[in-house]
């Protein structure tokens, strides 16, 4: 790398020695991973369209409501689907649908502040509505019909993402509560859960989905990593991805519609140049942007202590 004249190494070994500190964990985190799915790389597939879908759909509700609306995945992980029926009420509802061609069944599970949200916004609340609490009681005959226009919503926008890993069609089957789900024949999913913002409080939405649903006819499964006592992986052989972060901006609808070409952007960063390294989701440096050869590189400068 190349900065104020002079090459640096890019990890000193006291920083080699922190990360290899924490690759038992990470090794451990993935394995179990794996093992929900026996497919790594198609659950990884998997996450990034259903960031994609989260995006896409955030979009469409800021366009709707005209406010930013943030619709985040914040985490994917192995569970029997019998499990979903433990995040809900005895009065929930989760919208079931099937994948097609293989009929794997899935579900979407909206929290009642979601809903309701929704239900008083798609009869024109304004954004600055005092928040009421949601209510605990079943759903009304009305109340299920909208739950359903929703879901089907959703589906559509899961099916766009989706038909990039695999040919697939979601085929809506109805609502079902939390004894149905609870007592079905249990199978292995991926649960993706998705904090929304932009309502009154932050909500949730959860999807359950089975993983083989998605994966390619003929793909190749990967072998799960044997673990650090076998002695037969070394965790110098484990891919960590490090990820320089320049800044962020928070802008609304209309900002972003007047943003033309030539125009600057203030960033919410350090006013030294600072760029915040990131390990997987902690931040664990920070450094200043320079070039190593033809490519963009960083030089690390400190440690952030403090944020285990």
């Amino acid at each position: 790398m190349t900065s104020a004249g002079a090459d640096a190494e890019i990890l000193s070994r006291e920083e080699l020695d922190a990360l290899l500190a924490e690759m038992p964990g990470l090794l451990a985190e993935r394995s179990a991973q794996s093992a929900g799915t026996g497919s790594r790389e198609s659950d990884l597939e998997l996450e990034r369209a259903n960031e994609a879908f989260g995006s896409e759909y955030a979009r469409t509700l800021s366009n709707r409501h005209e406010r930013v609306i943030q619709f985040v995945l914040i985490g994917q992980r192995a569970i029997e689907s019998a499990e979903l029926a433990e995040l809900m009420l005895p009065t929930d509802v989760a919208g079931a649908f099937q994948i097609m061609p293989k009929a794997l069944p899935g579900a979407l599970l909206l929290s009642r502040p979601f809903f309701f949200e929704m239900l008083c916004t798609l009869f024109g609340a304004g954004a600055n509505l005092k928040p009421v609490r949601p209510p605990t009681r079943d759903y009304t005959r009305i109340e299920r019909r909208f739950y359903t226009r929703i879901v089907k919503e959703m589906l559509s926008k899961l099916e766009e993402q989706w038909q990039t890993l695999a040919p697939v069609s979601l085929v809506w089957t109805g609502l079902l509560g939390r004894t149905a789900i609870g007592e079905a024949e249990s199978r292995p999913v991926m649960l993706a859960t998705y904090d929304v913002k932009g309502f009154g409080d932050t909500c949730r939405v959860r999807l359950a989905v089975p993983a083989e649903a998605l994966r390619r006819a003929g793909a190749v499964v990967p072998k799960v990593a044997k673990p650090l006592a076998s002695g037969g992986v070394s965790v110098l052989d484990v891919p960590i991805r490090l990820r320089a972060q320049v800044g962020t901006a928070e802008l609304s609808l209309a900002e972003v519609g007047r943003l033309q070409v030539g125009q600057s952007i203030a960033l919410e960063v350090p006013s030294d140049g600072m760029l915040t390294v990131r390990i997987g989701d902690r931040e664990k440096f920070r450094g200043v942007a320079g070039t190593r050869g033809p490519k963009r590189a960083v030089q690390l400068q400190e440690r952030i202590e403090g944020l285990e």
